[in-house]
């Protein structure tokens, strides 16, 4: 394949660039002249505005700004309509980042609330947890990678950016995709594949909160963490068991390790976690005695017990369901695992310590 800028220009600059070239072949000068790139950045501007509610608008005027009061990109459209977008690849939003945004257009334009919409326009992978927090501001709407996608699939050009700005997303996204055909009996996960089995594990238990299979208090969030062991990819599940010094959760690890031999049973591990306010470690030996009598050898005790606020107390085994070729099966492996959730949860005057 020829080189592709986008497998280097992989900044939200970048992004924030590409976003702004499109648009700026909405101008009627380019009618003509460029009538590929011009009919595409309307359907491009037209799918941001169907977005935001404002399908029913006439475009009369379109301003773009870059980086004014440090907003990625500025939508002004008819000098009253204010279309924030929050450009990510592979980071978050900060705290707060686009109400902060918000209050700042309507301070220096002095627009009206009504009139100030933010899009959370995101090519990486995020949590469907934390999206959800996102799409709870006001006005606030998300596009994310599968949408950006379908959207400049619709370019009938030949124009080297838009051309390679599609390509890099479908190889992420192929990338994402590939965990479906890794045969687990031989192999591990890659990286990006932990990544694309963490998105499908959100539909999953999306799903089977729908169809009243797993509590609908249980909380389920998969972010990076770092640690001194060169840190790991968790999907963690909270309000799994609540006392007064302490909690249960659960939680996927997956710690990167280059040796393609190892299987997905050497680092990705399905383990009980237990926080302590007083980093009480002798909740782990009481609490793995009555988890054994109670689960027998379907878990196992981690090769040491470590003292701290969060800590691991046992490791669970056979989790993962996969069929005749070791090809995973997301759905029944989310089953598998709200059983666990339930079990855990079935045990609570067990494990009540104090």
């Amino acid at each position: 394949m020829r080189p592709n800028i986008f497998k280097y220009a992989t900044s939200e600059l970048s992004q924030d660039a590409l976003i702004c070239y499109v648009l700026s072949y909405y101008d009627e000068i380019f009618k003509e002249t460029y009538s590929l790139e011009y009919l595409f950045a309307e359907n491009f501007l037209c799918h941001i505005m169907e977005k935001v509610g404002l399908q029913n608008l006439q475009v009369k005027k379109l301003k773009v700004e870059k980086q004014v009061l440090a907003i990625d990109i500025l939508m002004i459209i008819n000098d009253s309509i204010y279309i924030i977008i929050e450009d990510k690849t592979f980071t978050s939003e900060r705290e707060n980042q686009m109400n902060r945004d918000r209050e700042k257009v309507i301070n220096k334009y002095k627009a009206k609330d009504e009139n100030v919409y933010c899009v959370y326009y995101k090519t990486g992978d995020e949590s469907y947890s934390n999206l959800s927090l996102i799409q709870q501001g006001k006005n606030t709407y998300t596009i994310l990678r599968e949408e950006i996608i379908s959207l400049f699939k619709k370019y009938e050009g030949s124009n080297i950016i838009h051309e390679d700005y599609l390509l890099n997303l479908i190889n992420i996204q192929n990338e994402r995709e590939s965990f479906r055909n890794r045969d687990l009996r031989i192999e591990s996960f890659s990286w990006s594949e932990i990544i694309g089995f963490y998105n499908e594990l959100d539909k999953s238990f999306l799903r089977l909160k729908q169809e009243g299979i797993m509590p609908k208090d249980i909380g389920f969030n998969w972010h990076y963490t770092a640690n001194q062991q060169g840190g790991f990819m968790c999907y963690y599940f909270e309000n799994v068991l609540n006392f007064e010094k302490y909690s249960y959760y659960l939680q996927l690890e997956f710690a990167s390790d280059n040796d393609k031999k190892k299987t997905f049973k050497n680092n990705l591990k399905f383990v009980i976690k237990v926080w302590s306010c007083d980093k009480d470690i002798s909740l782990l030996y009481k609490g793995l005695d009555i988890l054994i009598d109670n689960c027998g050898d379907t878990i196992i005790k981690p090769s040491r017990f470590s003292r701290g606020s969060w800590m691991t107390q046992a490791i669970i085994k056979n989790y993962i369901v996969i069929n005749e070729i070791g090809i995973i099966d997301v759905y029944e492996t989310a089953i598998n695992i709200v059983s666990w959730l339930n079990s855990l949860r079935s045990l609570k005057n067990n494990l009540s310590m104090y």
